[in-house]
């Protein structure tokens, strides 16, 4: 029994006409009579005492119609709501990031897509697990570091490009400099940026082999998860900072920023599957595209 015989049952309870239900459910008389005949046949009762001018409703019809029209209430309740999350995931957009991306301007472009696209729902999630969340489908895109994106199958593209520097105290004797070579760098003391998994973080990962081409191992005084708590150190004469450039606030006092050179770069990626979605992942992707070209 499927739902439409069981409208055109409830139609015909209250119509007492096939005529007139065959007209309200846009279907012929004899197809109405066959899917009542089917239906009665299914439950293996009559349903209606029939003339050949009119139908009568019976005990059977008389007690199955308010469980019928119930079963119909509770059908388009159910499928009104589904069309709505249907809606909903259609003008919804949900972005994944790494803490560490946050640093990178990504909060503002975030607020910048939602104030041109006011008509989109844009739900972001800070996530050290941003990858995991796009393989499992919990958002459509993940702003990522170097390390992740190796080796996924998903798209990506460049979102900002940075490169190694060092913090030194406002005191250094190569404080004046803009920049700074390795070798000049053999007697310092280090900090360096620590990981909250077992493996190197990026910025440390592309220090420590730039260090190891050169032939050189670097005395490391400390490690720290936060460039403030390194930042700290730094002011109070443990040691230089190793960060990426992005990384370090604009407004840090009693400090001097370097940059190493030649250059060592870095990458944050945004990543995404092949199939946009919907229209309105297809209009955060270009908005990102937009953003990315603009400042290139």
């Amino acid at each position: 029994m499927d739902i439409e015989s069981l409208a055109e049952f409830c139609s015909l309870v209250e119509t007492h006409s096939f005529q007139e239900t065959a007209a309200r459910m846009n279907i012929s008389q004899s197809a109405l009579t066959k899917h009542i005949h089917k239906m009665e046949e299914e439950l293996n009762i009559t349903l209606f005492d029939r003339s050949q001018r009119s139908i009568r409703i019976n005990e059977y019809s008389q007690r199955f119609y308010p469980h019928a029209k119930q079963i119909l209430q509770i059908y388009s309740e159910a499928t009104a709501f589904l069309h709505e999350l249907n809606d909903q995931e259609r003008i919804s957009v949900t972005v994944a990031y790494n803490p560490i991306v946050g640093q990178y301007g990504l909060v503002d472009t975030l607020l910048g897509f939602s104030a041109k696209h006011p008509e989109y729902n844009l739900k972001p999630i800070e996530s050290y697990h941003s990858l995991d969340l796009l393989k499992e489908k919990r958002c459509d895109f993940a702003f990522v570091g170097e390390g992740e994106s190796e080796g996924s199958d998903f798209s990506r593209m460049i979102y900002k490009t940075d490169h190694l520097a060092v913090v030194v105290p406002e005191n250094h004797p190569l404080a004046s400099q803009d920049t700074v070579t390795l070798d000049a760098l053999r007697q310092e003391h280090f900090i360096l940026h620590s990981s909250h998994t077992d493996l190197p973080h990026d910025e440390t990962k592309k220090f420590l082999s730039l260090c190891e081409s050169q032939q050189f191992v670097p005395d490391v005084v400390g490690e720290s998860q936060f460039s403030s708590t390194m930042l700290r150190y730094v002011r109070m004469g443990r040691g230089i900072a190793v960060l990426n450039r992005m990384h370090i606030p604009h407004d840090v006092s009693n400090v001097r920023i370097l940059d190493i050179y030649p250059k060592v770069r870095s990458y944050i990626y945004l990543l995404y599957r092949r199939r946009i979605a919907s229209h309105c992942a297809a209009d955060f992707l270009h908005y990102i595209i937009d953003q990315c070209s603009a400042e290139g």
